[in-house]
């Protein structure tokens, strides 16, 4: 009880990696959920031939939403997501949520606004134990590299497990303090590559990019992670729908 009180009192991040066509539906579907704030951008995916559909890759570009959202609602949401999207559907793409470790108090007040109201019931999600949540945790990783070396560090993610990337055009920027602290200039233009894997791959696919494109090499990667708390759309779908999937 402790436990579910807390999270009620937390914002989270939900992240979608869809369509593009589906990005009104997807924030329409949160909002009709909860008080959110949206966030949205482009990106492309890339696996191999054997993953590409699976994982929504066929089509080139994704868009990636980002969303703030109440912690207590975060199932309710998946769900929801995952039945509005049909994200238990080949190629339909796939959503998470990721903790926050701080918010603004503005927006934290604004997006937890009635969060102690009983969630909107939708009578589609099964109980999970404890030992499921263990057995299925996935973590992000993200390695922020040189443009010209994104497609190394991509084949050193795969060859260390990673079954693909979601790729996000980016740049360095004001880094000036940093880099003295460093030691080397930071790669100006960057790709950011987002690796959604398991706990078990997770180390070797953040040291098989780190000795491939790492600080120390011309790649000059930069990778951290991020633990994800619960998803929908790559075989977890079981999750939230009673047999509606057949």
């Amino acid at each position: 009880m402790k436990k579910q009180i807390a999270e009620q009192k937390r914002v989270k991040l939900l992240v979608g990696i869809i369509n593009k066509e589906d990005e009104g539906k997807f924030t329409e579907i949160v909002n009709d959920c909860c008080t959110a704030v949206h966030f949205s951008g482009v990106g492309h995916g890339t696996a191999r031939s054997s993953y590409m559909t699976y994982f929504g890759f066929n089509e080139i570009e994704k868009r990636i939403t980002m969303s703030l959202i109440p912690g207590g609602a975060e199932h309710n949401i998946l769900s929801a997501v995952g039945h509005g999207l049909k994200l238990y559907l080949v190629g339909r793409g796939i959503a998470f949520t990721l903790p926050l470790s701080g918010i603004s108090n503005i927006i934290n007040d604004a997006i937890l606004t009635g969060v102690d109201k009983p969630d909107k019931p939708t009578g589609k999600r099964a109980p999970i134990s404890k030992k499921k949540e263990k057995a299925i945790m996935h973590e992000l990783v993200i390695a922020v590299v040189n443009n010209k070396y994104t497609d190394v560090a991509i084949e050193a993610a795969r060859s260390a497990g990673a079954t693909g990337a979601t790729v996000f055009h980016t740049k360095s920027i004001n880094n000036e303090k940093a880099e003295q602290s460093i030691g080397t200039a930071l790669n100006r233009e960057t790709d950011s590559l987002f690796f959604l894997t398991t706990m078990e791959y997770k180390t070797k696919i953040m040291e098989a990019v780190r000795d491939a494109a790492g600080l120390k090499t011309e790649g000059g990667a930069i990778i951290f992670s991020l633990p994800v708390d619960d998803l929908v759309g790559i075989g977890r779908f079981e999750d939230y729908v009673d047999g509606e999937e057949n």
